[in-house]
């Protein structure tokens, strides 16, 4: 008898489990126990399909964050993950074989997204600032800061952007690049290795010391020997080489020395100007391939990155700030932004948020646009030469039965969005409706080849590709 209560009590804990799982699905949105949130397990998703699911964008729920897509998982297929549990291990089987089956299939059965050619909307006079530099490209630089979230780390789609721009108004190098980076891995137009030693205060993590953060939003301080390398990865024509390198430092000491190589050469050093405030020093080497800097001295200064760059053309920095909603851009000094303004002369800021903010069922984007409108108000307070562009989040696909179907938040999202712009006076894009509007994440995950990765929501390379391309045609239209 008692071995039979001891073969029985397995099941019994399953069906406990599956009852407690069951329950949790049923637990409304914002419950919190000792503080923290109570997030909804909702394993019947899948059967549930009805009337508040179609009108979801017109309800008023509190919006939050989320975490943003684990960039190590960024090439696992998730398919398989996806799969409702209400399905048998047949059912999910099958479709599983079907999905990766249309998916790497020479002829694929799916039809290619629809691309619309969405032109820019709102107030394309403030773009004056960008478009009369383009048209002196060839004597001075024309620069621009691409501000993003996660989708925007490893340089994804600035690179694409950046070379149809140096294709068309000349320039060189990649901009911007921090001292360490997340992206490393999978970052295709610079290879960037740094000694482990490095502490980094940020906007988005730890600054117990109140540093002040460069226009990344972080700040790089050194141990006694650090270094960072830097080398050009020849995948695009105009990134290959650089002819000046600038590094950003701020409250450097009296006697603080930076060494630098070029290309593998006999080191050289420089001295940094002491005192507060963002300061450059300027490197000139044309046609250098690679920069190595050593910092001998521990805390020599608050290091906020360095430019590869060239005296003209196009140069386009990248900024991704990982989960991140785009709000927490308030947390960089206002001195700051001016002072690195005052030495690169921005003439296009682009702003690329809005993921991040999408949790659940919640669809109060509020808060969100209230954040937003400050935001955009202080950086054209603070760069008032430049132009500016807000492009709307992308379509992202959630699975009801066994379809995926574009969140109904997103329309909302993207009309907040869209108002944004409209008080804030600035251009806007519509990416959702140029990639082909309501479902087209489906259509662009199961292209042949795939243009997005099967977690519905983020872009893979090709995808980031098509959408840069996109924003240059875009752009240049509302040009000429």
């Amino acid at each position: 008898m008692k071995e039979i209560k001891s073969i029985n009590r397995p099941l019994i804990i399953i069906g406990l489990a599956i009852v407690f799982l069951i329950g949790m699905s049923y637990i409304p949105d914002g419950i919190t126990v000792f503080g923290i949130e109570i997030k909804k397990v909702n394993i019947l998703e899948d059967l549930r399909y009805d009337d508040a699911d179609k009108n979801l964008e017109e309800k008023e729920i509190t919006a939050d964050s989320i975490q943003s897509f684990n960039d190590n998982d960024r090439n696992v297929n998730l398919a398989s993950i996806s799969l409702s549990t209400s399905l048998n291990f047949s059912e999910s089987l099958v479709f599983f074989i079907e999905n990766e089956y249309e998916k790497f299939d020479n002829v694929t059965t799916h039809n290619p997204p629809t691309f619309k050619n969405h032109p820019l909307e709102g107030n394309l006079g403030q773009l004056k600032y960008f478009f009369d530099a383009l048209d002196n490209s060839k004597k001075s630089q024309v620069r621009v800061a691409h501000f993003g979230d996660s989708a925007l780390e490893g340089d994804l789609v600035t690179a694409y952007l950046r070379n149809k721009f140096q294709q068309k108004f000349g320039g060189k190098g990649v901009g911007f690049l921090p001292i360490t980076s997340e992206d490393i891995n999978f970052r295709e137009t610079t290879k960037i290795r740094f000694s482990d030693d490095w502490t980094t205060a940020s906007i988005t993590g730890s600054n117990p010391d109140n540093i002040p953060v460069g226009i990344t939003g972080k700040a790089f301080l050194n141990s006694e020997g650090s270094w960072v390398k830097y080398e050009a990865i020849p995948k695009f024509r105009t990134v290959r080489n650089f002819d000046i390198a600038k590094i950003f430092y701020g409250n450097a000491n009296a006697n603080s020395i930076i060494k630098y190589s070029l290309d593998n050469t006999a080191e050289k050093s420089i001295s940094l100007v002491a005192g507060n405030g963002v300061k450059e020093f300027a490197i000139e080497h044309k046609n250098a391939k690679s920069l190595k800097l050593i910092f001998p001295a521990a805390k020599s200064a608050y290091f906020y990155g360095v430019s590869l760059e060239s005296k003209t053309g196009v140069c386009i920095d990248n900024f991704p700030l990982r989960g991140n909603s785009g709000v927490d851009l308030k947390k960089i000094p206002k001195d700051i932004l001016t002072q690195f303004d005052s030495l690169l002369n921005y003439k296009l800021v682009i702003l690329e948020f809005g993921l991040n903010i999408l949790s659940g069922r919640k669809t109060n984007f509020n808060k969100y646009e209230k954040d937003m409108i400050e935001v955009v108000n202080e950086f054209k307070e603070l760069f008032p030469q430049t132009s500016f562009l807000l492009i709307g989040v992308h379509d992202k696909c959630i699975k009801r039965r066994r379809d995926f179907i574009t969140d109904p938040a997103i329309k909302k999202l993207v009309r907040t969005q869209k108002r944004i712009a409209e008080k804030t006076n600035i251009a806007f894009w519509n990416l959702f409706e140029a990639m082909g509007g309501e479902n087209s994440m489906a259509d662009w995950v199961n292209a042949n080849p795939p243009l997005a990765y099967s977690d519905y929501i983020h872009f893979n390379t090709l995808g980031t590709k098509e959408e840069a391309e996109m924003l240059f045609k875009t752009i240049m239209d509302a040009k000429n």
